[in-house]
């Protein structure tokens, strides 16, 4: 991947602003399709929500008032059961996120893509779209709206079609299901307890007995129950434990612990430069020079050449070998 196209990646892509008085005809349109939904007016509420969009300027999907008209339409349509139109708006909404050439960080097309395969009965195409939403960054937060059985696919808890499509038309809202599939936060109890051990691994880690350090960390890591990629707090501790292995060259254990970090649902590595200086390190230790060259890339568009300035000038080298950094 290029320099240029990996900088736009990093960027973010910034909604063009409507008119005051085409925005306000689009808010009034939306308000109207509402009522209309809610009086059980199915037909008129779609034609409404679609007026709103058809007054939308190029580049349609990418307004300040889109996002809003789209998420009502697909949700107007999925209600009227028009999954077929649904699926044709969508696909175009994902294509023009995905083509643009910035970073995606609006989530909601792809969870919404999800769920209307999962109304046509395709779950294996629905368990690509939920994947996809994870792939591009998106947290528990992303899902925090939708029901719970679109996080736990999204996040591999449940992967059987058969168990998905059962959960799904059994109701998705079905309490039973809300209810024992709920993402807990940490008792009080084990956070302290995670926070005692994790100070006492820093100060063995400034001491430099980085041995000492990953035992006392991986004695608090197993204080988080599985599947530990749903907590924030997994994260910071892995982190930890991969940069001790890292600094007893211990490449192979450094690299795993980084790479369960990287996957960790309530927190983007992709935004933290020093998991992926360390994940591009690890890579080229273990002669993956592919994935080393994207994430030292990444590293270097956070920071800069500073980012590489406490390690070994072999890194760097290898990026500037590789990347052309002068574009």
């Amino acid at each position: 991947m290029g320099f240029r196209s990996m900088f736009m990646k990093k960027n973010i892509r910034y909604a063009v602003p409507l008119l005051p008085e085409l925005e306000a005809k689009t808010f009034d349109l939306q308000g109207e399709s509402h009522e209309l939904l809610d009086h059980g007016k199915w037909e008129e509420a779609v034609l409404k929500i679609n007026e709103a969009w058809n007054l939308l300027p190029e580049p349609k999907f990418n307004t300040s008032c889109s996002h809003s008209i789209l998420s009502q339409l697909i949700q107007t349509l999925t209600q009227t059961k028009q999954h077929h139109q649904a699926r044709l708006i969508l696909d175009q909404w994902i294509q023009d996120l995905e083509e643009c050439g910035f970073r995606i960080i609006e989530f909601d097309p792809f969870v919404y893509s999800g769920e209307n395969y999962l109304f046509t009965g395709d779950p294996d195409k629905a368990k690509e779209q939920f994947y996809k939403a994870v792939s591009y960054g998106a947290t528990i937060r992303a899902f925090k709206d939708y029901p719970p059985l679109y996080f736990d696919i999204a996040t591999q808890i449940i992967t059987d079609d058969a168990e998905i499509m059962e959960i799904f038309n059994s109701g998705i809202s079905n309490h039973s299901y809300s209810e024992s599939h709920q993402h807990n936060s940490l008792s009080q109890q084990s956070i302290d307890q995670i926070e005692a051990l994790s100070e006492l691994g820093n100060i063995q880690f400034d001491e430099e007995h980085y041995t000492m350090a990953i035992q006392t960390w991986k004695h608090a890591l197993s204080l988080i129950p599985k599947p530990q990629h749903l907590y924030s707090e997994s994260q910071w501790l892995e982190v930890s434990i991969g940069d001790a292995y890292f600094l007893l060259e211990d490449y192979h254990q450094a690299h795993n612990y980084f790479e369960n970090a990287r996957i960790n649902i309530e927190s983007n590595a992709y935004e933290n430069p020093f998991i992926m200086l360390r994940l591009g390190q690890t890579s080229l230790e273990n002669n993956q020079e592919e994935q080393a060259k994207e994430y030292l890339m990444r590293a270097y568009l956070f920071e800069g050449e500073e980012i590489f300035e406490n390690d070994d000038a072999k890194y760097f080298e290898f990026l500037t070998k590789h990347v052309d950094l002068i574009q």
